[in-house]
């Protein structure tokens, strides 16, 4: 798709602006801050950074600009057209379902990746002092706060097994929790993988870990019943940010049983 930002609506009308209204107050932007050279510009509540919004028609083709950094580079939609004014990129969409999906992935993103987490942690924890409580108090905080956003980051979904069902996802450390140096570490939605219970068990005991493809490595420890049950002769690639690379090389010297 070759869409220039010359074909972008540079005056949004009314209808036109209900449908970019709509796309944002669904997917967590719900805070207007105006418009301005064919881009209408909303906030969150709930998640860092602005995006803007804009369209050819009210058919399309729309266009989404973002200015949260981390989360332009992150997500893999096409770079179709210059960015708002400040942001970082942006990206076209022939379709109404395509955009609206941009949109709520942008918004999944931008409460998951660094430094929001962390943010969030030390508002709720700035009060507990350091008896044995409160920082048993403060790792549960923390442990709930990385299990939102690994379930943010990856769609509720296990990428191996592709189960949704939150019951049986496991919010998986690549660096255990114990042995990260920091809380910025523990907290980082790139030190973590949400997978399924079998396949988290497997990984945080050693008997597989993920290579710089993402195909799961097994353990020449794993039992024959344990590698038919995790199915792992079948199992997909995953899709790894550069960050979880780092991480992953640490996992396979530290904790995968050769």
């Amino acid at each position: 798709m070759s869409t220039s930002s010359q074909e972008r609506t540079r005056t949004i009308n009314h209808l036109l602006a209900d449908r970019l209204d709509e796309a944002a107050n669904e997917h967590g932007y719900r805070i207007a801050k105006g418009e301005a050279a064919g881009w209408r510009f909303y906030g969150s509540a709930t998640a860092p950074r602005e995006i803007a919004l804009g369209a050819v028609s009210f058919d399309g083709p729309f266009f989404l600009s973002v200015e949260h950094q981390g989360v332009a580079k992150d997500v893999t939609f096409t770079s179709a057209t210059p960015p708002a004014r400040g942001h970082t990129n942006a990206f076209a969409f022939e379709t109404r379902d395509e955009f609206f999906n941009a949109v709520k992935e942008v918004y999944r993103k931008s409460v998951s990746l660094p430094t929001h987490p962390l943010e969030v942690f030390r508002e709720k924890t700035s009060t507990l002092g350091d008896t044995e409580g409160e920082r048993i108090q403060r790792v549960r905080i923390g442990q709930d706060i990385f299990r939102e956003s690994l379930m943010d980051y990856w769609n509720g979904t296990c990428p191996m097994t592709g189960i949704t069902n939150p019951e049986l996802l496991r919010s998986s450390h690549i660096i255990p929790w114990a042995r990260c140096k920091s809380d910025d570490e523990r907290l980082n939605v790139y030190n973590g993988l949400l997978l399924s219970s079998l396949w988290d068990a497997a990984f945080d005991a050693g008997l597989l870990t993920f290579n710089e493809d993402g195909d799961p490595m097994v353990s020449p420890h794993m039992t024959s019943s344990a590698r038919q049950a995790l199915a792992v002769d079948s199992a997909i690639s995953i899709p790894l940010h550069g960050e979880h690379l780092e991480r992953l090389s640490w996992h396979r010297a530290n904790i995968f049983q050769n």
